[in-house]
């Protein structure tokens, strides 16, 4: 019996503590002082919006190329691509030293290759080609809206005119389908171009020495001295633009070889590449009509590659911190215009906000977002919006700057217009084999999207803070 009321009491015990798990959560707020408990809450701000032109903010220098012209049928704007490029020498590249026939090459031939296009492979177009006659240089920021006459004589006739598509429907299908073929559109060059690279090579010094080698050493000796490069430029058509991902040009020329026997009686007909690599420079240059009544419309923003319009954010970041005493988090939202049906281009998939102030050395200290003073983010299809989950870094980094402006300078604000404003720009980005973002280039791909925005809609942020009770 005494055993029974022994195990009774010791079940009792046990349901007294089970009952009193269900208020332990509790007991450490309900032991604090009122006021050092916290209260978070979201607090709603508005952001303001317009569209800016892109002008010279995009490098040029870029591994793919552009070439074509397009009519943008939403906009109804026209934009055409043409580019510089020079060529690489591989070092101490040499012609057989036996000489060639006739001191002379047998052709001379551009070829342009590509794997993508954008728009019809019907079109009919036409390209120019000129030789350069000024040096593109290393380490000079050149940005897309050069102006190509720079590098050139445009009172010379071209080198070459092609009329070109961008399908050859020329060539039979067991050759356009054949392991071996790439496709690409070949130009013939005057043979005093090949005729250059032959003389210049076999030049010799007034003793008969061979000096000309040196001039092939490598590929800066070779541009400088030999063929600076080439600007191809599109002169006619409409609705189409091929992206270039390697430019060629070919020497071609004979020379003798031995035959059955000692003798030098047979000929080989040989060809000598000069390509455009990651080495040498190629510059893009995009041209649009005037973007202006499209960066002046109210309604909404715009975001049109490769070289056109961003859209610039004003954020009210002195509003928020001086209403929020802790900022946990703080969300924006930017959505994405359907289009019409007509319009096939897909949207920009990788935006990047950068300060205002920061957009042009971003690009040219090779940045990469440091979700501080830069961002970056992806499209997300199922709901039509580009979305920044957390950017509290960013308005706490603008109004430490702003506080420690106006402590030394009472006109900081009016010298520093800028401060509190952020772009959307379009971006591609390079990841390595871990997944780590390593590089971010301008979007150059043909598109152009709208953007809930302008005098017309404000753009919500949604701040997280927190305090401690009064």
């Amino acid at each position: 019996m005494k055993k029974i009321t022994y195990i009774l009491a010791a079940m009792f015990t046990l349901l007294s503590f089970v009952q009193c798990d269900d208020s332990t959560e509790s007991i450490g707020s309900s032991i604090l002082p009122e006021k050092d408990k916290i209260t978070a809450e979201t607090k709603p701000f508005k952001a303001s919006s317009k569209t800016i032109m892109a002008n010279d903010s995009i490098l040029a220098n870029t591994n793919e190329v552009y070439l074509g012209r397009y009519t943008d049928e939403e906009t109804g704007t026209i934009f055409t691509s043409g580019f510089l490029t020079q060529f690489s020498c591989n070092e101490n590249y040499g012609f057989p030293d036996g000489g060639v026939i006739g001191d002379s090459a047998t052709y001379t031939k551009l070829r342009l290759y590509f794997e993508e296009y954008y728009g019809d492979s019907l079109n009919a177009m036409q390209c120019e080609v000129y030789e350069l006659d000024k040096t593109i240089e290393e380490g000079t920021p050149y940005y897309t809206n050069l102006t190509p006459e720079q590098f050139y004589n445009p009172d010379e006739k071209p080198l070459a005119v092609k009329t070109y598509n961008a399908i050859d429907y020329t060539l039979h299908d067991t050759i356009v389908n054949g392991e071996n073929y790439s496709r690409h559109i070949e130009i013939t060059l005057p043979n005093h171009i090949g005729n250059k690279f032959i003389s210049k090579y076999f030049e010799k010094d007034e003793e008969g020495n061979h000096i000309g080698k040196q001039y092939f050493a490598n590929s800066e000796v070779f541009i400088n001295e030999v063929f600076k490069g080439v600007y191809v430029k599109c002169t006619q058509g409409d609705g189409t633009v091929l992206k270039i991902y390697r430019a060629r040009l070919d020497i071609g020329f004979k020379h003798y070889i031995k035959g059955s026997g000692e003798a030098l009686d047979s000929i080989e007909a040989l060809s000598a590449p000069f390509y455009s690599s990651k080495e040498v420079l190629q510059l893009n240059n995009f041209d649009n009509d005037d973007l202006t009544p499209l960066a002046e419309k109210q309604e909404h923003t715009y975001l049109k590659t490769p070289a056109g319009l961003y859209t610039e954010v004003k954020l009210p970041i002195a509003e928020i911190v001086e209403n929020c005493d802790t900022i946990n988090s703080a969300k924006i939202v930017f959505t994405r215009y359907n289009e019409s049906d007509k319009d096939t281009k897909a949207p920009h998939s990788t935006l990047l906000m950068v300060r205002k102030c920061d957009m042009y050395k971003f690009f040219l200290k090779n940045k990469v977002a440091d979700n501080k003073t830069s961002y970056i983010t992806s499209f997300a299809s199922s709901t039509n919006e580009y979305t920044f989950n957390n950017i509290a870094n960013l308005v706490k980094t603008c109004y430490k700057e702003y506080q420690s402006g106006i402590e030394s300078n009472p006109d900081w604000e009016a010298e520093n217009p800028d401060w509190e404003k952020v772009v959307l720009i379009p971006v591609s980005i390079v990841k390595d084999n871990n997944g780590s973002i390593v590089k971010i280039n301008h979007d150059i791909s043909i598109s152009c999207a709208r953007l809930q925005g302008g005098a017309g809609h404000e753009i919500p942020i949604e701040v997280v803070t927190s305090k401690f009770n009064n």
